[in-house]
């Protein structure tokens, strides 16, 4: 009988000296998620790929078409909300090229966007995005005597984002482009699909 009662004195006391440690360790309530709301800025590098290949002054000729070219950007924004946000971005598009046995001409394309995210928070550091705007391109080639083209459509995209610590973060992004060209143009019209991964920096 009274080994039973010093175990469950001993118990006791372990679970009084613990409670203190306990209460320090989970914090209750729990502290609220950060909002991220403020400004931002970054930079990304990526490929861009014009899907619908080479046309217009690059279609024909029996020659090769290489529609595939590297992409670096940088844009800035601003998080309004923790599930929203507004951004405007610069972005080049490299070139699609056109091979021929005596030639090589391109099509250059560079674009300004602005877009709204809708942020989905999967944790704490780890978000989900989905992006709608508008785009304002300009084309230019290698092609002697066609003059550059400048049209404006339709973006929108999809992405990941972590936020590795503090104020920085990093971005996986898919966005596509929609009808940049013109089809009474030398140029043609092209659909650009730009994967990136990105940097940002927030100021808060």
């Amino acid at each position: 009988m009274e080994s039973i009662i010093v175990t469950r004195f001993l118990a006791l006391a372990i679970l009084f000296s613990a409670t203190p440690a306990l209460a320090q360790a989970t914090k209750f309530p729990p502290p609220p998620p950060p909002s991220m709301v403020g400004p931002y800025i970054g930079a990304t590098l990526g490929y861009a790929q014009g899907k619908d290949g080479c046309l217009g002054i690059l279609s024909g000729g029996g020659r090769t078409c290489d529609n595939d070219a590297m992409s670096y950007g940088a844009f800035a924004g601003y998080r309004v909300l923790r599930y929203l946000a507004a951004e405007a971005s610069y972005k080049d598009l490299g070139r699609v090229t056109a091979t021929g046995p005596t030639s090589t001409d391109h099509i250059h394309g560079i674009l300004w966007d602005v877009t709204t995210l809708g942020i989905l928070p999967l944790d704490d550091h780890l978000s989900a995005h989905l992006r709608l705007g508008a785009y304002r391109a300009t084309l230019d080639t290698s092609v002697r005597g066609v003059e550059d083209h400048t049209n404006g459509n339709v973006t929108y995209g999809a992405g990941l984002q972590w936020d590795v610590f503090g104020n920085l973060g990093i971005r996986f992004d898919w966005q596509r482009y929609k009808k940049v060209g013109g089809a009474g143009t030398e140029y043609g019209v092209n659909i650009y699909d730009v994967a990136s991964i990105g940097v940002l920096w927030r100021f808060r």
